[in-house]
């Protein structure tokens, strides 16, 4: 909530929020769990991945293309979600059950560059065991289905 309210609060009522409008310093902890991915041509690719983005997929992202990733390309949370919320130009978020009672939650939110273009998301993503759920997540529900956030 907190990377999406950032967000919102950049948002002009003609255009989306920009890069650079973006306070990291609104959600310094959620850092770990931030990438941002850009549309180059017809293929997307990280530009920047947090420590807990890299973990998550097992090597750093910055520079690799989404789909060298095809866990998180194929799943709702990869192409899917990065082409809706470019397509829409609106954050979009849902979760992902993962085995070994784990869930994915994840937010794309479309960004201006300095050109005033589409052509980036920031996006957070983040991996909790069910017991973390609990703490985190109260109001989570198993199974939800891909949502708009905004």
């Amino acid at each position: 909530m907190t990377l999406l309210n950032e967000w919102i609060a950049n948002k002009q009522l003609d255009r989306i929020a920009s890069r650079d409008e973006m306070q990291p310093a609104q959600f310094i902890t959620e850092l770990a769990y931030i990438s941002i991915l850009e549309k180059v041509e017809t293929d997307i690719i990280f530009r920047i991945s947090g420590s807990e983005i890299r973990r998550m997929l097992g090597r750093e992202a910055r520079g690799r293309k989404l789909v060298q990733f095809p866990g998180l390309a194929r799943s709702n949370a990869g192409m899917q979600a990065a082409k809706s919320a470019f397509k829409h130009a609106q954050p979009v978020s849902g979760t992902y059950e993962l085995p070994g009672n784990r869930v994915h939650f994840w937010l794309r939110l479309p960004i201006v560059d300095k050109r005033g273009k589409l052509t980036q998301l920031l996006c957070h993503d983040r991996v909790l065991d069910h017991e973390m759920i609990e703490v985190e997540a109260p109001s989570y529900v198993i199974g939800q289905k891909v949502q708009h956030a905004a």
